[in-house]
C-alpha cells in the first residue's frame, strides 16, 4: 500500500492505493518474453519483442506446445503433453532428448554447458526424478534418488545448483535444492500445501515459486537459504509460474484474474502489478531473457 494526496474542492483527500496498482508506473519495455498462446484451438509458441512491441509466432504446426524455456544461446525449447521435449531452429521443431523420453520440464544452465530435466518412469506410477545432461544430451546422470515426483528443475545463476520441487502427492510437494554434482538436497518450504515452479533470481539471492497456501495459488519469494518467506500476489483464483526479468526487477508471471489466461508482471516486491499479454484465447507460461 501507499498513500496519495489529492485536494478535491478545498478538502485535503487523503487513501490507500493498493500495492498493485500498475498506473503510475508502465509496463517493462526491455528483453525478449517466450511463452504458450492458444491459437486457433493449440498451444504454440509466440515471441515478443518488449522494446519494439513486436509479435512473432515461432509455431504453427499441430499439438499444444507448453512450457517453453531458453537455452543459453538463444534457442527456443518446449515439450508436448505426453512429455516429449523439442528444440525450434528456423521455425521448425526438432526431437530433444528423446533417448530420455519421457522427459519434461527442460531447463538450460545459465553456462549453457548443461541441461536439466524431470524423467518419469514409465514402469511406477508417480515417479521421477532429476536428470542432468551435457547441452548435446550426452552423459545423462541422475541426480536425485528418492522415491516420488521430483521436478521443476530451476538453476541457479552460477549453474552450480538446481531448486526443484519434490513430493509423494498432495500436501507434500516443497521446494527443494541440491548442487549439481549431487548429493545432500536441502528442504527450503515445509507446509501442507502444493509448492512448486521455483524460479531463481538472476543475482541468486532469491527463489520466487507458485503456492496454494493460503487456499488458492499466489506467487510467493523466499531467499535463496528458504528464510524470509512472503506472499507477493493476493488475487483470488490462478497466479502461477513466476519469470525473472534479465534486470531482476520484475517477475512474470501466469494468472486468470482478467477471467482467462495471460500473461501478468509485476515489479518483485509485488508492486504495480499489469498485463503483459492478454491477446487471442490465451497466453501462459512465461521465459524472459535479456534481448
Amino acid at each position: 500500500m501507499r498513500w496519495r494526496v489529492g485536494i478535491l474542492t478545498g478538502w485535503l483527500v487523503i487513501g490507500w492505493i493498493p500495492a498493485g496498482w500498475a498506473a503510475e508506473q508502465p509496463a517493462p519495455r526491455s528483453g525478449q518474453l517466450l511463452y504458450s498462446r492458444l491459437t486457433s484451438g493449440t498451444w504454440q509458441l509466440w515471441l515478443t519483442d518488449l522494446e519494439t512491441g513486436r509479435k512473432t509466432q515461432l509455431t504453427d504446426d499441430a499439438g499444444d506446445k507448453r512450457y517453453p524455456s531458453w537455452s543459453a544461446d538463444g534457442a527456443v525449447t518446449y515439450h508436448t503433453s505426453n512429455h516429449a521435449s523439442y528444440r525450434v531452429r528456423d521455425r521448425e521443431s526438432q526431437p530433444l532428448l528423446s533417448s530420455w523420453w519421457p522427459a519434461r520440464d527442460v531447463a538450460w544452465s545459465p553456462d549453457g554447458s548443461q541441461v536439466a530435466f524431470a524423467r518419469f518412469r514409465t514402469d511406477l506410477v508417480d515417479s521421477a526424478n532429476i536428470w542432468v545432461a551435457d547441452a548435446d544430451g550426452a552423459n545423462a546422470r541422475m541426480l536425485t534418488r528418492n522415491t516420488g515426483i521430483q521436478y521443476n528443475p530451476s538453476w541457479s545463476p552460477d549453474s552450480r545448483a538446481l531448486a526443484y520441487v519434490a513430493g509423494q502427492g498432495y500436501g507434500t510437494y516443497e521446494v527443494y535444492i541440491i548442487g549439481i554434482e549431487g548429493g545432500a538436497s536441502k528442504r527450503l518450504t515445509t507446509n501442507e500445501a502444493h509448492e512448486f515452479l521455483p524460479a531463481w533470481s538472476p543475482d541468486g539471492s532469491q527463489i520466487a515459486f507458485a503456492s496454494d497456501r493460503t487456499g488458492d495459488y499466489e506467487i510467493w519469494i523466499m531467499r535463496s537459504d528458504g528464510t524470509g518467506q512472503r506472499q507477493l500476489t493476493y488475487s483470488p483464483g490462478l497466479d502461477t509460474r513466476p519469470a525473472w526479468s534479465p534486470d531482476g526487477q520484475w517477475i512474470a508471471f501466469t494468472s486468470n484474474r482478467s477471467g482467462r489466461l495471460g500473461v501478468w508482471v509485476m515489479r518483485a516486491d509485488g508492486s504495480d502489478s499489469q498485463a503483459l499479454e492478454t491477446d487471442g484465447e490465451g497466453a501462459c507460461d512465461a521465459a524472459w531473457r535479456a534481448g
